[in-house]
Parts: structure tokens; sequence; C-alpha cells
């Protein structure tokens, strides 16, 4: 823990070193943008926030480069990562200084609706509908913490295990743990699909 004030307290990483050593490696930043949708998000982002969530129950010692950030890691780090969003996406809503509803009452309201300018109708009806994207994309990854079981407590960790692991849903997607000899076989460099 980094204590910066008697009343403030930040959990310090142990795994932040080799992972910024990781991200140098691959050619990407340690600071990401990623757009936002109503219904989905990009698959780099997930592969960023897997790496960025691992923990040392993860790890178990093993280094972050040997394992695979497209699939899921384990329970508790996609937990970890889905939250995360979730918890970003509303930090995005809470920085609006009006809510979804405020900015309806304004449209409804035609009367003070038209006293504004065209330019200011459209940013309100704009604002409006940011808002809402942000919502939907808060209550499809709750959905989505739901369907895959995520929100139970003591959710399984990797414990060193570079297969990861498929998630209850996941098996319709098509999704499959890796093979230890699918393992072997990308950690010589000869990466094989056994599908």
């Amino acid at each position: 823990k980094a204590a910066f004030d008697e009343n403030f307290e930040m959990e310090v990483d142990p795994l932040v070193e080799e992972k910024i050593a990781f991200l140098k490696r691959v050619g990407r930043s340690n600071t990401v943008d990623f757009p936002c949708y109503a219904d989905r998000y990009p698959t780099e982002m997930l592969e960023y926030l897997r790496l960025m969530m691992m923990s040392p129950e993860d790890t178990m010692g093993k280094p972050v480069r040997d394992f695979d950030y497209t699939r899921t890691i384990s329970a508790a780090n996609e937990a970890a990562v889905l939250y995360s969003v979730v918890d970003s996406v509303k930090g995005q809503l809470d920085r609006y200084p009006t809510t979804e509803e405020d900015d309806a009452v304004v449209i409804r309201d035609k009367g003070m609706f038209r006293m504004l300018s065209y330019n200011q109708r459209m940013a309100v009806r704009h604002r409006r509908n940011e808002k809402r994207l942000l919502k939907r994309t808060i209550a499809a990854l709750e959905k989505q913490i739901r369907t895959r079981g995520l929100d139970a407590e003591d959710l399984k960790r990797a414990e060193g295990s570079t297969l990861g692991t498929v998630l209850p849903g996941d098996e319709k997607k098509g999704a499959k743990q890796r093979t230890a000899l699918e393992d072997r076989l990308n950690k010589m460099g000869l990466p094989v699909d056994l599908r």
C-alpha cells in the first residue's frame, strides 16, 4: 500500500513493473482509450484489462507473458475486468452536470426548449443520447456478469494455469479451454489451434 496522507491509501499492484514491461514489449502504451458501444466493446479492451487485472493469485509466480489474454484467464479475473468497465462507465455518467431524466424534462417542456438556440437544443439531445448509450452499456455488462456467473462470491483464480477457463454461457459462443498441447506448442512459437 502507498499512503499519500493519513486519509488515503492506495493498493500497489505487485505485478505493475512486469505488466508495464510486457506492454512495452508488445508495443502498447500503459494508457489506452477504447470506444464505447451500446451492446458490445472492443476485444482489445478485454485483452488489455485481463492483463491489468492479473493478480499474484492468477500468475502464481509465472510471468504475465505466459498467459493468453484472448481467452478468459479465470472467473475472478474476468469479473474484475467487467466490473472495472461498469465502474468506469458509471464514473463517466456521474461527470455529467445533469441526469438523463433532467434532459428529458427540458426536452418535454416545449416552451423552454424552443427558447434554446438550435445548437443548444442539439447539445441537450446529444448529451441525453450519450447518457442512454452509457446506461445501455452498463445494463449489457451487468447482464453478462449475471449470465456468466461472475456475480458470485469467492470466484476461482487461475492459480498459475495458462490454459484459460470457459465460463457458463461461453460454450454457446464456441469457446473452449486451451489444451496442454496447445499451450506447449504456443510456448514453442508454434501457435496451433486444435479445434
